[in-house]
C-alpha cells in the first residue's frame, strides 16, 4: 500500500507541476515506458490502453489538445503509432520536451 501511495504522489508532483499540457504528456509517456521495463530499449514500445479522453482527463486538458499534441510528436517524428501500440522514436527529444516546455 505504501508504494502505491508513493507513486501516486510521485505521479501527482510529476504532472501537477508541469507548466505545459505537452510537457505533461511527455512526462506521463516517459514515466510509462520506465514503468513497462521498455524505458532502456532504444525504441521503448507502449500498448495505449487508454483513449485520448482518458489521457487528457489524467493530464488536466482536453481530448482535441491530446490528439493535436500526439499529430505533432508524430510529425517531428519523436513518436510512432500503430494501432494502440506507440513507439517512442526520440526519447532525447521526449525527455527535452518533459524538462523544457
Amino acid at each position: 500500500m505504501s508504494e502505491k501511495y508513493n507513486n501516486a504522489c510521485h505521479e501527482v508532483r510529476s504532472l501537477g507541476l508541469s507548466h505545459s499540457a505537452g510537457e505533461k504528456l511527455a512526462k506521463l509517456l516517459l514515466e510509462w515506458s520506465s514503468k513497462n521495463a521498455e524505458g532502456a530499449k532504444q525504441e521503448p514500445r507502449l500498448k495505449l490502453a487508454l483513449t485520448h479522453e482518458e489521457i487528457a482527463q489524467m493530464i488536466g486538458t482536453s481530448r482535441e489538445t491530446v490528439t493535436r499534441l500526439f499529430a505533432d510528436l508524430r510529425k517531428r517524428q519523436i513518436v510512432h503509432t500503430k494501432g494502440s501500440t506507440l513507439v517512442i522514436r526520440n526519447k532525447a527529444a521526449l525527455k527535452q520536451i518533459a524538462s523544457n516546455n
